[in-house]
């Protein structure tokens, strides 16, 4: 690509011996006066304007390559109000004629004003074959550089004063060009051009010889605008072996070759992003005592970081190859140490060692790469719109700008394989850098490990009893974490089967923490993630395991017995971005304290065993805190709405009007919490029969005709399906629910506050939902509880009583805990009996097994009535709160003749309190 020879709207040349104004350092300044431009008038065709219609090959070109281009609505507005109130400077990284090329189409589509100068290309072969001839002839040819780029320089000037708008571009030197200009000093043409721009609108030149008319003349109020511009020829990450690739990173221009090639192969994933403009004058007046050469470094350095935060969320980090990575890790200090522990035991050697540290590597480690990337995003799509309606996603564009700033780590909801699949789709289609992914190794089966690992996973154990593993594994999440790779885990472990939030399991967390207290990075943001179907694919075959099947295992075998749901519909599936949480916040003051601490700079044993108590405690209020705004991210669909109306009633089936009544009192309370509901069910709130209808076709419910109009019921088999939808928003009626049970019962007002307090320490494990909003929105509920007439004072209101309209609306919000407290009370009624038994106290296995059995029981004589309750996980829930008041303790033990690990609890100090909680629990179901 040749240099520009003619600038602006025309060449010009100024008188002989004129003396150009301008820094010291001005390249202007040392041009002698016999080569100086011969005139300062501007002609209405120049080489680099844009075209305002192109030859046959262009328009062909265009047609072909660019018709699926265009700009948002918003943009194009914008930089139209910006063209009436001035000149409109758009700056990109790299001069390119196709890019170039690529603004001029899309200008003419949108009607914005086209650019009529670009420094260091040619453009008029692009427009029609006679406007070329015609160019051509008029063009002077063998001009020094000096000479080109005193012409750059006035040509801008006089494009600002007509409020034209241009093109600059920040690098357009060749590698052959940069190398020599390495060796004779840095060159600075493009920053000149920037401080014209500066001058222009300032109305003089830096050494103050203007004429205070020309000055005036000039327009002081103009407003000129800078606007960046990113081109993003991929998507996906970007690897250190740059074939064909643009990287935004390098100090020189792309070669036209590379430019064309590349765009060839990759259009269709191009990215145009058009940055916020920058008012020169206003940034000008910010710092008047600066010269305009120093107020244009800061406009180019906003510009560079803009464009670089735009490359980083696209490409985000440099994928070195594996043997690189392992390179990092073998350095690590702490797989150092480990293998020499390693290579000291008995038949081992220093050898050895590394080889086991190699082999854990390729265990663990992914091996991300665009094309496969593109091939597999281009498949699950296909895949998702046989399976899903539509994927539909809340507030990405915020979690893609925190994302320009600092690392991500993604931590979503976990009910079905597809999470990590959707999630990662939808990165790489909105131009964001997939993350890397945590999975466990069951998930590394077949070639379907291959290309999970393609796609950004890497495996961890189950056990991390092999402290070698451990090392590598911490080395590989630090590694991660130093260079800033978006990541991605799963904070509950497993999949829930239940529907409900799990326990949070804090060791991927625990690792991210230590990597980043110990790389000094300034900050990273972890951000919660809530994902809704309508119906999940895996539900029959969670079904099975919460009846007591066994987990089936991943294989070949499972995948290819997966074909027969691709002839199902499953209904929409809803991504919830939830509000991120900063690391670098969250530690506050303590950082730098459990900075030294995860460095060794510690000396003290006691300081060093308290701080590591205090991190623990704060990693596990972290996870709370996480699993709290994932919870409170979940979308209220037509499925989970339905399904709590119908599990919240002693029988099996509902006449549609009450059904319809039902699911519209639960979308009230949901929406007077803040929650939201998706789209399809607002808008069919009013009749219901799309949602309902959906419910037939998904076979979760039936429909049967009566005289007293129509029944819609479920069947026994599908109570299971119905409470796993159910639970995904039960944490948004857990305060509904208290206040159902006690206006049911009756209850006075001042003791509102403590019911709440009891309750929600109680089923906090079950739920997840932060205890300030629990007391914040329980008078809200109150009163919407009075204004539906469902609650009403007593004649001397102190106490709340339930109304004869509201008995069976409080009645279906009551059932909604029901379950959770019959699981409680039968883990407790187990506990009493046989604790006495057993002194040294009782496995998890034991108490489980027994749990289950007692609970069948209490169901066959009457006492219980929700089945669907039963669940290993509610127990554990239990058992855990019972540990946080004291009443068990609990230690990790090694049983068995493989020295498995399991859970034994005995007796705590507070042990005497758990007949009052059975007595709390019991007169809760005689309430309900």
């Amino acid at each position: 690509m040749s240099r520009n020879e003619a600038a602006g709207e025309g060449a010009f040349t100024a008188l002989p011996g004129s003396i150009i104004a301008g820094d010291s350092g001005d390249c202007a300044s040392l041009v002698p006066s016999s080569i100086m431009p011969k005139s300062t008038a501007i002609s209405q065709s120049t080489p680099s304007a844009m075209a305002d219609r192109f030859n046959l090959f262009f328009r062909f070109f265009a047609k072909r390559f660019f018709q699926h281009f265009s700009l948002d609505e918003a943009v194009v507005a914008q930089l139209k109000a910006l063209e009436e109130r001035g000149s409109v400077v758009y700056v990109m990284r790299y001069s390119s004629r196709l890019d170039y090329f690529l603004f001029n189409t899309l200008f003419l589509r949108h009607g914005l004003r086209l650019s009529s100068f670009a420094n260091a290309i040619h453009f008029y072969y692009y427009r029609p074959i006679g406007s070329v001839l015609s160019t051509m002839l008029q063009l002077r040819r063998g001009r020094p550089r000096e000479v080109e780029h005193v012409e750059d320089r006035e040509a801008v000037t006089a494009e600002v004063d007509a409020n034209r708008s241009l093109f600059l571009f920040l690098r357009t030197q060749r590698l052959r060009t940069f190398l020599r200009r390495r060796k004779s000093g840095q060159r600075t043409d493009e920053l000149d051009l920037i401080s014209e721009v500066v001058r222009a609108v300032r109305g003089r030149d830096e050494t103050g010889s203007a004429d205070q008319a020309d000055a005036d003349n000039q327009g002081k109020d103009r407003e000129v605008f800078v606007v960046p511009l990113a081109i993003f020829w991929r998507k996906g990450p970007r690897t250190e072996n740059r074939f064909l690739n643009v990287d935004y990173g390098s100090l020189t221009r792309p070669s036209d070759f590379a430019k064309v090639v590349r765009f060839l192969l990759t259009y269709r994933s191009l990215s145009v992003k058009v940055g916020h403009e920058i008012n020169v004058g206003a940034f000008a007046a910010a710092s008047p005592e600066e010269s305009s050469s120093r107020v244009a470094k800061k406009i180019r350095r906003a510009i560079l970081i803009y464009l670089f935060r735009e490359e980083r969320v696209v490409e985000g980090p440099t994928l070195r190859p594996r043997w690189r990575v392992l390179r990092e890790v073998l350095k690590d200090s702490g797989v150092r140490s480990a293998m020499q522990v390693r290579a000291s035991a008995k038949n081992s050697s220093p050898e050895k060692a590394e080889r086991e540290v190699e082999k854990f590597f390729r265990e663990i480690s992914a091996n991300m790469g665009s094309t496969w990337m593109a091939l597999i995003a281009a498949a699950v799509g296909g895949l998702f719109k046989r399976l899903f309606a539509s994927i539909e996603v809340h507030r990405l564009t915020e979690i893609a700008e925190d994302a320009k700033r600092h690392p991500i780590v993604l931590v979503p909801s976990h009910r079905s394989y597809f999470d990590f699949l959707i999630l990662s789709w939808l990165f790489h289609q909105n131009y964001l850098i997939p993350p890397h992914i945590a999975a466990r190794d069951n998930m590394a089966f077949g070639p379907f490990g291959f290309l999970f690992r393609k796609v950004g996973a890497f495996y961890l154990r189950k056990s991390f009893d092999d402290p070698l593993y451990k090392e590598v594994f911490r080395a590989y999440v630090g590694y991660l974490v130093r260079e800033g790779f978006t990541q991605e885990f799963f904070i509950e472990g497993g999949r829930s089967r239940t529907g409900k939030t799990l326990a949070p399991r804090l060791g991927m967390l625990t690792w991210d923490v230590d990597a980043f207290l110990e790389n000094r990075r300034n900050d990273i943001y972890f951000v919660p993630i809530a994902i809704s179907y309508e119906r999940l694919v895996e539900e029959s075959g969670m079904i099975e395991e919460l009846d007591g099947g066994e987990k089936s295992k991943e294989s070949m075998l499972g995948l290819l017995r997966a074909r027969k749901y691709l002839q199902r519909k499953f209904g929409s599936v809803h991504v919830s971005f939830g509000e991120p949480i900063s690391l670098a916040g969250a530690l506050g003051d303590q950082r730098a304290s459990f900075e030294a601490l995860q460095r060794g700079q510690i000396d003290s044993p006691e300081i060093a065993t308290d701080l590591e108590k205090r991190k623990r405690e704060f990693i596990k209020d972290l996870g709370h805190s996480l699993v709290e705004r994932i919870g409170w991210a979940m979308v209220a669909n037509a499925t989970s709405v339905a399904a709590v109306v119908l599990m919240g009633g002693t029988q099996s089936g509902l006449l549609r009007e009450r059904l319809v009544k039902g699911m519209q009192d639960v979308a009230g309370i949901l929406k007077l919490q803040g929650v939201r509901i998706t789209p399809a069910l607002e808008r069919d709130l009013s009749e219901l029969r799309e949602s309902i209808g959906f419910l037939e076709r998904a076979d979760l419910i039936g429909s049967r005709l009566d005289h007293r109009g129509e029944i819609l019921h479920f069947e026994e088999n599908r109570r299971r399906a119905l409470d796993m939808y159910r639970n995904s928003i039960a944490h948004f009626l857990v305060i509904p629910s208290i206040l159902a049970r006690a206006t049911l019962r009756g209850i006075e007002k001042s003791q509102v506050h403590d019911e709440l307090k009891t309750w929600i320490d109680i089923f906090y494990r079950e739920y997840y939902v932060s205890r300030e909003l629990y007391f914040a929105r329980g008078e809200a509920l109150l009163d919407h509880f009075e204004s539906e007439a469902w609650i009403m004072s007593e004649p001397e209101g102190d106490c709340w009583i339930a109304t004869e309209a509201g008995i069976e609306p409080l009645s279906m919000l009551a059932e909604q805990t029901r379950g959770v407290v019959e699981g409680y009370s039968t883990i407790v009624r187990v506990l009493i009996p046989w604790m006495d038994s057993a002194e040294e106290g009782l496995l998890r296995s034991g108490l489980i097994k027994e749990a289950h059995l007692a609970f069948e029981s209490a169901n066959l004589l009457g006492e219980v009535r929700r089945p669907e309750a039963l669940a290993d996980s509610t127990f554990d829930n239990a058992l855990a709160w019972l540990v946080s008041r004291h009443i068990l303790k609990s230690e990790s033990v090694q049983t068995g003749k493989r020295s498995t690990r399991e859970t034994r609890f005995a007796r705590g100090e507070k042990w005497t309190e758990l007949e009052s909680i059975e007595a709390i629990l019991a007169a809760a179901l005689r309430d309900s």
